[in-house]
């Protein structure tokens, strides 16, 4: 039972045979009971017959009295007959053993003293059995009682035949009704079932181009809605992961440009900063590449717990390559930038060794590879308010690669924001 057609199957026959059956039983007792009220207003008549037939015998001829019980008790669906007088004395019974002994119930007593008959009906499902006692009457004198008990096999028998023949409808009914639920269930419910399980290995093996079938508003359409959301989903973390850099795990230079062209068509102005550490060449000669990424881990840590202390919930920072990275703000660019740079300065030293520190020089190769006292590592940070004259991310990359050949002029950790722009001054703000 390891599909869903399978398990549900088991379920809704079990389901509806127990239903069936109960339903079956109910009728069963209910047509039993109909059956043994009949036979027992038959006995009750068959009982007072014999019982006038007796008294008609004066109960002086007791042979004959006795003979006719015994012809009575061989009568189908007869168990025991006894005949009582008023001192409750079996003077005849279809048992010879019962002769003579007292035999005092209350339906008897009843019948002697107040001329009352009964019938109980005892064992009523498996083994009904019905006992009558009617008066004998000797003229207007009540003159004893007549005891009959009956076995109502007839009862009993129907309410088994009437079981088998219920009960093979059941079946069927139960197969037909199975087979009917199960094609309904195939098309509702196992079918979509099906094709979300073959989208979702489909997933499982990278492939995000596949196609989700639409559905209704219930609750498979939601479950395809959901798979839709998580296959977009992982979409989108499959581009960011393949554009993401290895080191420090931020986005890459693909991931940069989308959102610089998203927040451009958007219509609303942002400043992108520019990060570079200066004199990182030096650095990696003097102390090895191993340092070196500790140092580009280092800045964009540093970089991320800026933003996340002023920046907004929208703001994007990206690792473009090597020792740049790019940040993408809504506002306050300059609390963010200033912020690096104080932290920057705060942790730098712990990269380098006291000699150079004390020095503030370290020896190593500038940017056209000649060999000098070189000064520590820097960080540089430019800012391009983007406005209406930023037409495309190649203007952007253009003013900040200005600015930045600028600030590189000065010494030590610095930070410029491009002038002459309003915009760009409300955004630094």
């Amino acid at each position: 039972m390891r599909t869903l057609r399978a398990k549900v199957a088991v379920v809704v026959l079990g389901t509806v045979f127990g239903l069936l059956a109960v339903v079956t039983l109910i009728q069963a007792f209910q047509q039993q009971r109909v059956q043994l009220t009949e036979q027992r207003e038959a006995s009750i008549a068959g009982a007072r017959a014999l019982a006038q037939s007796i008294g008609i015998e004066r109960f002086v001829r007791t042979e004959a009295v006795s003979a006719l019980i015994k012809q009575y008790a061989r009568t189908p669906g007869v168990q025991n007959v006894r005949l009582m007088n008023r001192e409750y004395r079996v003077i005849a019974a279809s048992s010879t053993q019962n002769i003579g002994r007292v035999y005092r119930s209350p339906d008897v007593q009843e019948a002697v003293e107040h001329g009352v008959s009964a019938a109980t009906v005892t064992r009523t499902v498996w083994t009904p059995e019905l006992r009558v006692v009617v008066p004998i009457r000797d003229g207007a004198e009540l003159a004893g009682a007549l005891e009959i008990e009956f076995t109502l096999t007839a009862a009993q028998a129907g309410l088994w035949t009437f079981v088998r023949r219920a009960a093979l409808v059941a079946l069927l009914a139960t197969g037909v009704l199975t087979l009917v639920l199960l094609w309904s269930l195939t098309l509702v419910v196992v079918r979509p079932i099906t094709r979300y399980a073959r989208v979702s290995q489909d997933l499982a093996r990278g492939d995000f181009s596949v196609e989700i079938p639409e559905q209704g508003p219930d609750e498979i359409g939601q479950l395809g809605r959901a798979l839709a959301k998580t296959r977009d989903s992982m979409r989108e973390l499959s581009r960011l992961w393949k554009d993401q850099d290895p080191l420090t795990g931020l986005p890459g230079t693909q991931a940069i440009q989308r959102e610089l062209r998203r927040r451009m068509e958007s219509g609303e102005g942002f400043v992108t900063l520019y990060v570079d550490l200066d004199g990182f060449k030096a650095f990696n000669d003097r102390y090895g590449f191993e340092r070196g990424d500790e140092l580009i881990l280092f800045t964009g840590r540093l970089l991320a717990e800026a933003l996340g202390t002023y920046g907004g919930p929208q703001d994007f920072l990206g690792h473009a390559s090597g020792d740049d990275f790019v940040l993408i703000l809504d506002r306050k660019a300059e609390l963010v930038a200033r912020a690096a740079i104080q932290r920057f300065e705060a942790g730098v030293l712990d990269f380098i060794d006291e000699e150079d520190r004390e020095r503030g020089l370290i020896s190593g190769k500038d940017g056209q590879g000649r060999q000098g006292q070189l000064p520590l590592a820097s960080l540089t940070i430019v800012g391009v308010p983007v406005a209406a004259r930023h037409a495309n991310i190649l203007k952007i990359g253009e003013a900040a690669s200005e600015l930045r050949t600028q600030a590189k002029r000065q010494p030590g950790s610095k930070f410029v924001m491009e002038p002459g722009s309003k915009a760009g001054a409300e955004q630094a703000s």
